[in-house]
């Protein structure tokens, strides 16, 4: 693999018809581990790979938690975003009127770490260079595109309706349950379902009562989101979990480690 990826690198000094640019407007970005971090001129036509290529991505790099970060998703992940907020006061409302103090805690928990995450405009992409090679899969690129390349990280993160967040050491070895008995859950946890917020971005809820249980695993740099038991919360604030999945979804920078 070291020996492909080095290959890459030598045909990366071609940098693929892209060239360096001052022209925020018109131009794409690369950075983290690359060995040509930097903006470079956008063209009509140019693809991911002209960009992985053009920043040659390091043999170190970890593909499967690297970002593609989009102006045109800035927008609706903004009232993604407010909408979250928004359901969190209202329930948060709502604990107070129920008498509900541990669960009046959990939502400002909720909202505290929430409100002051970016709005990334990050959306799902393939970004191996390898894969990039087959051109089902080497999107266009869109001016103004930020990819960025992390290290691996070595640890999967437990979230959501928990006693507390919890980092804990990634082993191929463990089972998603595994790691939940790592990190106890909320009185107001939903112990039916759970979702699973890979590090290339993809956000996927799964059953885990044994009624609906389904198979599920998570990549190394990957969240599991405890959502919060419907029944526990506003009725008003249905989608709440699924919207909180998505936000968290978009949060490149709570996986893989990004250098400058």
């Amino acid at each position: 693999m070291n020996r492909l990826f080095r290959c890459l690198v030598v045909a990366g000094t071609v940098l693929a018809g892209l060239g360096m640019s001052a022209a925020h407007a018109q131009s794409i970005s690369i950075s983290g581990a690359v060995l040509k971090p930097g903006e470079y001129q956008w063209h009509e036509g140019a693809r991911l790979r002209d960009a992985a290529v053009a920043g040659q991505v390091r043999a170190d790099a970890w593909p499967l938690g690297a970002a593609l970060l989009r102006q045109s998703a800035i927008e609706p992940q903004q009232r993604l975003k407010a909408g979250v907020l928004f359901d969190l006061r209202i329930n948060k409302m709502y604990a107070q009127a129920e008498n509900d103090p541990q669960l009046r805690e959990l939502i400002e928990r909720l909202e505290a770490f929430v409100e002051p995450l970016p709005v990334t405009g990050r959306v799902k992409a393939e970004l191996n260079p390898f894969q990039l090679l087959v051109k089902s899969k080497n999107n266009l690129l869109e001016a103004g595109d930020k990819l960025l390349y992390p290290t691996r990280p070595n640890s999967v993160k437990v979230m959501g309706a928990v006693a507390s967040d919890c980092e804990l050491s990634f082993d191929a070895g463990l089972s998603i349950k595994d790691y939940l008995r790592e990190c106890p859950t909320h009185p107001a946890a939903d112990r039916n379902y759970l979702y699973i917020i890979q590090p290339d971005g993809a956000a996927e809820r799964i059953g885990m009562a044994h009624w609906n249980q389904q198979q599920g695993h998570i990549a190394v740099g990957g969240i599991l989101y405890v959502p919060l038991n419907p029944r526990d919360i506003s009725p008003d604030t249905a989608d709440l979990n699924d919207d909180i999945a998505n936000f968290l979804a978009t949060q490149y920078q709570l996986g893989g480690r990004y250098a400058e």
